[in-house]
């Protein structure tokens, strides 16, 4: 069905609700990431895990989920975004059963990384779908929601993780923020089945296998290496992976290449890459998500430093997801004339108050009111630029491809997430040395704040840039 059909066969109010379910699933594997981040103490504990099943827990994850994105997007693109969401969501639910009812570690780590590999089928569709089911206006207020939903998943997902460790519900303690997805993830599915039209979807699709093995064994080469070399000490095999990152990915484009000369229908089409607002933006937005070691490392000064629990750490990040949500929210009631300046306007604040606010903070041992209003400015900050950012990505990108193009964009912003967590977090314990309690840790975190500024001021400078060659950016454009 084109999309002029579904738009003429669904009322404005079926389609918001279908965007809707859509979204909600896509936020399941961020929320997850955000829980787990509080709960890793707990679960280190209550299973005798070591630092390495630990660190697993979170790369594990990380990696399958990155890795399998551009994948996971261009199988909706193929075989229609409905039925890949759907499958997705079964599969995450099912990971996540097996993982809440993990026994030891490695089961836990086979659960969390089974969770990255089919929540990276939940999250390309909602972007896809987004251009299928909207037009015109409608679409920054779909991509404002969109922003809205991801600081729904900072706020919600360290402070419900805290809020289901500390509550330890049917004594299941740490398993609650994996268990709780299931009658979420089968809540998802017939609601899918039941109001979320089909869309996208080939004729004849025909999945490239060798592209997807050479791409997968490309990111995952480089992902796994960054964010195991830390902990293992940067061993000879682990930088002989990051080594043939740049190799496997030269093939695959040489692979693609010519899979597309012969008329066939390669895993990333070379066209793609020629819309430079597209290829650009892919650079701004591996700089952009060097902000999960905030989240991180933030929980790490909280616990470890000032000997908070789980349930304080996810109450003292709130101001940060309660502005990220109300970030895009503003933005969409801004001035017509004023859109064009949000991103630069919404990352100045993010940097210069926000994160540099938090790292002088830390550094200082100033909490209270100051912290209060970095912590806001940071998420408000956030918040009004990342829509931004989405819309000058994939505005120029066709509607056959957007769950592609959404794919490739998630995966780099993952792949800069596990990038800033391998180098960032490397700075952050190499400041840390051996030191323990408050003034240590909050040195470590004032410097590691710091680099990160250093990082979103190059993404800031170069969104901006993008935008700029880009010719007319006011997000009511198509």
């Amino acid at each position: 069905m084109t999309q002029t059909a579904i738009l003429a066969d669904l009322s404005p109010a079926r389609r918001k609700l279908a965007f809707s379910i859509l979204l909600t699933g896509s936020l399941l594997p961020s929320l997850n990431t955000f829980i787990v981040t509080i709960a890793l103490p707990v679960i280190r504990g209550a299973l005798g895990a070591s630092e390495a099943q630990t660190s697993l827990i979170v790369t594990g994850y990380a990696s399958a989920f990155s890795v399998c994105l551009i994948t996971g997007g261009r199988l909706a693109d193929l075989y229609g975004r409905r039925l890949v969401f759907i499958l997705g969501t079964a599969g995450f639910t099912l990971a996540s059963l097996g993982a809440g009812l993990a026994p030891e570690p490695t089961t836990l780590v086979v659960g969390r990384t089974l969770q990255g590999l089919f929540g990276a089928a939940m999250v390309p569709p909602v972007l896809a779908a987004l251009r299928t089911l909207f037009k015109g206006e409608e679409i920054p207020w779909a991509l404002n929601i969109y922003g809205t939903g991801i600081g729904v998943a900072v706020a919600g997902g360290q402070l419900l993780g805290g809020v289901l460790i500390a509550a330890d519900i049917a004594g299941l303690g740490w398993r609650a923020p994996f268990l709780i997805n299931v009658p979420i993830g089968l809540a998802l599915i017939g609601a899918a089945l039941a109001f979320v039209p089909e869309s996208g979807g080939s004729e004849k699709p025909r999945l490239d296998i060798v592209g997807v093995i050479l791409l997968s064994a490309a990111l995952g080469c480089f992902v796994v290496g960054l964010s195991l070399g830390r902990e293992r000490g940067w061993p000879a095999w682990d930088l002989g992976m990051i080594a043939a990152a740049p190799l496997l990915l030269a093939l695959f484009f040489v692979f693609e290449k010519r899979i597309a000369r012969e008329g066939g229908m390669p895993l990333i089409d070379p066209a793609l890459l020629r819309i430079k607002s597209f290829s650009r933006g892919l650079v701004v937005a591996l700089l952009f998500f060097f902000t999960m070691p905030f989240y991180i490392f933030f929980s790490i000064y909280l616990q470890a430093g000032l000997g908070e629990g789980a349930l304080a750490a996810g109450l003292a990040v709130l101001p940060y997801g309660v502005a990220n949500f109300l970030g895009p929210l503003s933005a969409s009631r801004a001035p017509h004339a004023l859109r064009r300046w949000l991103f630069g306007l919404g990352m100045t604040l993010q940097i210069v108050v926000g994160y540099a606010g938090v790292g002088l903070c830390a550094w200082t041992q100033t909490g209270g009111i100051p912290l209060f209003i970095a912590l806001f400015a940071g998420g408000f900050g956030q918040g009004v630029a990342m829509p931004e950012m989405i819309h000058t990505i994939l505005g120029d990108i066709p509607p056959a491809h957007t769950g592609l193009a959404a794919g490739a964009m998630n995966s780099t912003l993952q792949i800069g997430a596990a990038v800033s967590v391998a180098s960032i977090g490397s700075l952050f314990f190499v400041i840390l040395g051996g030191g323990s309690g408050a003034v240590a840790y909050g040195h470590a975190l004032g410097i590691t704040m710091a680099a990160i500024c250093v990082m979103l001021t190059g993404s800031m400078i170069l969104g901006i840039l993008n935008q700029a060659r880009r010719g007319a950016t006011a997000p009511s454009r198509t």
